[in-house]
């Protein structure tokens, strides 16, 4: 039987159950026909067969990413990127730059402004945005999305109740700009309805693109709801089958009877129990270092939180909620833990995402329960740096347990890893790095560990390991060719590893320096 494509000479890590690793690869019809030796692939090449001598580099199954983002990260594309910002002037001289580019009165937004970056060290006001902009909109979300600033116009724009809660008041009672918590959800939700289909589609062909050269074939799309807006999850829904990349979606709502009427098969993602620790919201046992007093916000009861997890699991759909801080953690593990006691099941899949701040017995309680986590290592990466995000808000003692993967994986639970783009970038690679490099030398975990988090355990995290996550026969021609081998390069160096080629269902989506394809 002549096949389509054959790759030959590399190293093949297969990530099945054997950890096997070959040299050649046969695919037809878009899925994996045979793996094994060069000698035993070569019977498979025909006239009509393209071959890749892949002169001893690496192949892995295609990356997943497990929880993004989708169109949020799309609209940001075409936003102002703040991250390298080191003062407001600079902040204000990049809004005036951009303004100048855009017709009059269009919106300008922009993303990732990292006030631990500014060396005043506080977000601008409305009063410093309308020195450059008093006739605009402008939007700027800082760089986990849960706190913007705007401009005097874009607050009259939006409208926003005076009395709503987190908006903050300057000594004569007026609205500085800056909006917290649930307030920030409302606005954020108010700025994306200014933005243009055609911006949409715009963003998100320039964000598959992108993720594509990551060696991304599968994502987790986390879409709709309170931060975001029920029409990213709409027009995902609308666009996925034209997308050259899998896309499922976890539909960001309670409303179970919505989710079901679309036919999917989980519902949640990213609904927020809590917030995040840069904004001061996520949801801790004890008071936030810089914040005495101030544990967090939970923006569920648990007896909603319970409630809602009990309708949905009846209903037989796969649940996922965002659950950063301890306190949040226990709430949800209590609604797992009481509705699988009232109606077991053993394949339930229910998801934790983020899980970044556990206590040893939550996650022995996650095994018990049987829960999978979504977890996002390149927080690791970028929040952990000496006197970094982490260790200001939670304490150098406390910054010291985040994320703690090794006890995780040792206590048997299964990791789904993931970026939270457009929060910190997709990379799969910068991913696997990231927890092969934690910080914390007793959370590190092996390469072959953490490369199962972004392939096998990813795919089992949405019930697709049948067809996906491994390199095996039958299963889609997924895969993706690296210059270097992860498993054996120095652990420090796996960040520097480059994609060279992204295949989906056996067709080349991205190749660069691969050489001749014959």
């Amino acid at each position: 039987m002549n096949v389509d494509l054959v790759l030959y000479n590399g190293i093949i890590i297969q990530m099945n159950k054997d950890e096997s690793i070959h040299k050649s690869i046969a695919i037809k019809d878009g899925l994996i026909l045979d793996v094994g030796s060069n000698e035993d692939i070569k019977k498979y090449i025909g006239d009509n067969t393209l071959t890749i001598d892949l002169k001893g580099k690496t192949v892995v199954p295609g990356f997943f990413d497990s929880h993004m983002h989708l169109m949020p990260t799309s609209i940001n594309e075409l936003a102002i990127n703040f991250e390298k910002a080191s003062s407001i002037q600079d902040v204000l001289d990049l809004i005036e730059a951009k303004r100048k580019q855009l017709p009059p009165k269009s919106i300008i937004w922009g993303i990732r402004l990292d006030e631990f970056q500014l060396k005043e060290r506080i977000l601008p006001t409305k009063n410093d945005l309308d020195k450059v902009a008093p006739d605009q909109p402008v939007f700027i979300s800082s760089i986990e999305f849960h706190t913007v600033t705007v401009n005097s116009y874009a607050l009259h724009k939006m409208n926003l109740p005076f009395t709503i809660n987190s908006i903050e008041k300057d000594s004569k009672g007026f609205s500085t700009g800056r909006i917290y918590h649930h307030a920030s959800f409302i606005a954020r939700k108010k700025m994306f309805e200014m933005i243009s289909n055609e911006a949409q589609v715009q963003g998100l062909k320039t964000t598959i693109e992108k993720i594509i050269k990551k060696g991304v074939t599968s994502l987790v799309a986390m879409e709709g709801g309170s931060l975001f807006h029920d029409r990213h999850a709409d027009f995902i829904l609308n666009e996925k089958d034209k997308l050259p990349i899998d896309i499922a979606i976890f539909y960001q709502t309670t409303d179970v009877e919505k989710v079901l009427s679309h036919q999917l098969p989980r519902i949640g993602g990213d609904i927020f129990l809590d917030g995040s620790f840069r904004s001061r919201n996520a949801a801790l046992f004890e008071p936030y270092s810089d914040s005495p007093g101030n544990r967090g916000v939970l923006y569920f009861s648990q007896e909603e939180i319970d409630e809602f997890i009990l309708h949905a699991h009846r209903k037989d759909l796969q649940i996922a909620i965002h659950a950063v801080g301890g306190r949040a953690i226990e709430y949800l593990l209590n609604a797992y833990e009481r509705v699988l006691g009232q109606h077991p099941k053993v394949n339930h899949r229910h998801r934790i995402e983020h899980f970044e701040l556990p206590t040893a017995h939550q996650i022995k309680r996650a095994k018990d329960l049987g829960v999978i986590l979504s977890m996002q290592p390149t927080y690791e990466y970028f929040f952990r740096e000496p006197h970094g995000m982490y260790e200001i808000r939670l304490g150098k003692e406390r910054s010291r347990q985040t994320n703690p993967f090794k006890k995780i994986v040792d206590a048997g639970i299964l990791i789904a890893g993931g970026s939270d783009g457009d929060v910190m970038p997709v990379d799969p690679i910068l991913g696997i790095h990231a927890a092969v490099n934690h910080p914390n030398h007793n959370y590190r975990i092996s390469p072959y560990e953490a490369l199962k988090m972004f392939t096998v355990n990813a795919a089992i995290g949405i019930f697709e390991e049948d067809t996906k996550g491994t390199i095996e026969k039958n299963k889609l021609a997924d895969i993706v060719i690296l210059d270097h081998n992860p498993l054996t390069i120095e652990p420090t160096c796996i960040k520097d590893i480059k994609v060279m080629c992204t295949i989906k269902k056996g067709q080349i989506l991205f190749e660069k320096d691969l050489g001749e394809i014959v």
